[in-house]
């Protein structure tokens, strides 16, 4: 997925946030250059960043449903929009900062 830190400041601005700490975005961003990852770990990172962490004052939840949804946009695959819902809420209610078990919960519901 090509995402930039910018992109993630621009998409939370547009549902009312705004950044209160970068390190685990830094983080989740420099390990999309890594091809050694596959593209849904890479995306599991991302939204640990964001459900877990919770780098922005609002909308975090929302920014991150907005990436997986472009994300199954960019790599033509459909979404089970209510299972995705529930995994996201289920995320960062859970504090669950388990990357397999991240990506395990977005491939059921990206098709």
């Amino acid at each position: 997925m090509d995402i930039s830190k910018e992109d993630l400041l621009r998409i939370n601005e547009g549902f009312g946030g705004n950044l209160r700490s970068d390190s685990s975005l830094d983080y989740a961003i420099d390990i999309q250059d890594n091809n050694k990852l596959g593209e849904y770990k890479k995306l599991a990172y991302l939204l640990r960043a964001i459900l877990v962490d919770h780098p922005f004052s609002d909308g975090n939840k929302r920014t991150a449903t907005f990436i997986v949804l472009n994300f199954a946009e960019q790599n033509n695959k459909q979404v089970d929009r209510e299972l995705l819902i529930q995994q996201i809420i289920s995320i960062a209610k859970q504090n669950i900062n388990n990357i397999r078990n991240i990506e395990q919960r977005l491939r059921s519901c990206i098709i």
